[in-house]
């Protein structure tokens, strides 16, 4: 179900909000921890650069007054040459080092402390400095207005590049839901529209698929013609064929000639169930759309086994039908006996001993023979044509059409009548 979602383009776009959502989530945060990562880097910049300032003016008063060891430069900065003289806060943080540089935080505040030397009377001499730097460092009220200002200019940002963002995506991604939409109508003789906004290159792909559409169309009309009219055109020599055989067979007592007759007849049978159902492909075309569901009727299935039961038993073998219960179709009675017959059929034309059993239950229909099985290749003596046309027929009805090879031989057929789904 997650990846059905995720593959839809109708979520893309929220799909994009969100995952734009979130880039600008990780933008603002980023920003944040900059902005405050540079004020405290200016504001040390800046304190530092003050007290190298008051160090010049510090090592000129000691040298101005050698005996003085501690001045107070103005109100923000004292100076020392002296390191026992400095308060004891700050000593740990000067003990043992030759240069110190840094803001160290006491309970009433910062001092930005430095440590260095300098020459008085051709003696080196520590100088130390401490400066209040929280007077004149950005207060905290002041820190909260920047980030708020910067945020907000962010969050502006962000919030017009999101709307530029959906208005793109929803003329990307709208003309492809379009298409979608009017290709589950299934309307073969609809053709694909698409808002004047749309890309050019949107434009281009539907007038592509309505060219290919009504040449699609086109053939398939071509196609019904044809075999509408060839299947009525073989109706008649079939026919004479057939009248002619039956007076030859009753006008003859040879023996050599009957054979060759009934061989005929039998040919002549094959060849006008493979036009009518040539013919039936054309004219059941659009029946699942038109015709009602029904129950299949017992009798129904009783004359298609009758009907087969002479090839059945000519070649020895035991044709059975088993109704375990009777499935509800949408297909025409003869819809149902061009694929039983077919199926039964090719069944007794690959078996050459043993039995076939027909079973019908409330979603599924199976014939199962004992002859050589299938081996996915098409024979004209076995399983072949009769299993197109039966193939054909589960495509428009949407029936699940599988073939499977029995344990100990041959193989079963199955049809099953609820499926939407046809695996070839």
């Amino acid at each position: 179900m997650i990846r059905r979602y995720l593959g839809n383009t109708r979520s893309m776009t929220g799909r994009l909000a969100l995952f734009f959502a979130a880039v600008s989530a990780v933008i603002g945060l980023f920003c944040f921890a900059l902005i405050t990562l540079t004020l405290h880097w200016a504001e040390d910049r800046m304190g530092e650069r003050r007290i190298l300032i008051d160090k010049k003016e510090a090592i000129h008063y000691f040298h101005s007054n050698p005996e003085v060891q501690v001045v107070q430069l103005d109100l923000l900065t004292t100076a020392y040459n002296d390191i026992s003289l400095v308060p004891q806060t700050y000593q740990p943080y000067l003990l043992g080092k030759s240069h110190f540089l840094d803001e160290v935080h006491i309970e009433d505040g910062s001092q930005m402390v430095y440590l260095s030397s300098f020459t008085l009377n051709g003696i080196e001499k520590p100088i130390i400095l401490l400066t209040y730097v929280d007077e004149v460092e950005i207060s905290y009220d002041e820190f909260i207005s920047v980030i708020a200002i910067n945020l907000t200019f962010v969050v502006v940002l962000i919030f017009i590049f999101a709307k530029l963002l959906m208005k793109l995506s929803q003329r990307l991604i709208e003309p492809v839901n379009a298409l979608k939409t009017q290709l589950d109508k299934n309307d073969p003789s609809a053709l694909f529209k698409l808002p004047n906004d749309a890309a050019n290159e949107f434009q281009t792909l539907a007038s592509g698929l309505n060219g290919y559409r009504t040449r699609v169309n086109e053939l398939i009309k071509r196609e019904q013609s044809f075999a509408r009219y060839a299947s009525h055109e073989l109706r008649t020599p079939l026919t004479v064929i057939k009248g002619a055989s039956k007076l030859l067979l009753r006008a003859t007592d040879d023996g050599f000639v009957s054979r060759q007759v009934n061989r005929m007849q039998d040919a002549t049978t094959q060849m006008s169930t493979m036009t009518d159902a040539l013919l039936a492909l054309v004219r059941y075309e659009r029946e699942k759309h038109n015709e009602p569901f029904r129950t299949l009727q017992t009798d129904e299935l009783d004359k298609i086994i009758e009907s087969n039961l002479p090839l059945a038993v000519e070649k020895r073998l035991n044709l059975s039908c088993t109704i375990e219960s009777l499935p509800t179709v949408q297909a025409s009675p003869p819809v149902i006996a061009i694929v039983l017959n077919n199926l039964i059929r090719n069944a007794i034309a690959a078996t050459e001993s043993g039995s076939i059993e027909v079973v019908m239950s409330a979603s599924r229909l199976k014939v199962i023979d004992t002859g050589c099985g299938y081996d996915g290749n098409q024979d004209p003596q076995g399983h072949g044509l009769g299993l197109l046309i039966v193939e054909d027929f589960c495509q428009r009805f949407d029936w699940l059409f599988t073939i499977q090879n029995n344990e100990e031989q041959g193989c079963t057929v199955c049809v099953d009548l609820s499926s939407n789904k046809v695996v070839n």
